[in-house]
């Protein structure tokens, strides 16, 4: 099976579409992989860089951010390699942060129990404050 990662900045230019010679190039790039078989994989870490550049350079609201992300990601061209889409699904804009709750997730594939000093954190399932 042949696959390959995308990138933060790849994953930006798709959904931003600017550069707009970068954002075809990509898109161009990632029709091929469809069409030969490729699958593309996105992880959860280039989830949340590109959560935070959405909301933090593209001044994209954040529900909006992950109602976005979570539409690309369900793609059947992209293959999300965690919990990414899981969390995109659930999240709601409120309570504790998108990251957190990847956070959670990734923990509870290892862990019973997760410990913060976060009030909101602390509010979901197998968190507990210290």
């Amino acid at each position: 099976m042949k696959a390959i990662g995308f990138d933060t900045c790849v994953v930006l230019r798709l959904l931003i579409g600017e550069p707009a010679d970068q954002a075809k190039s990509a898109l161009f790039f990632l029709e091929k992989c469809h069409a030969t078989g490729t699958t593309v994989y996105v992880s959860d870490l280039v989830v949340v860089e590109t959560y935070h550049a959405l909301c933090h350079h593209y001044n994209v609201p954040f529900y909006d951010a992950a109602k976005h992300l979570a539409d690309f990601l369900s793609s059947p061209m992209i293959t999300p390699s965690g919990h990414a889409l899981t969390v995109l699904h659930e999240y709601r804009g409120t309570g504790a942060g998108l990251v957190d709750r990847l956070i959670r997730l990734d923990f509870l594939d290892h862990a019973h129990k997760i410990m913060t000093f976060d009030k909101k954190f602390s509010k979901l399932s197998c968190v507990t404050r210290i």
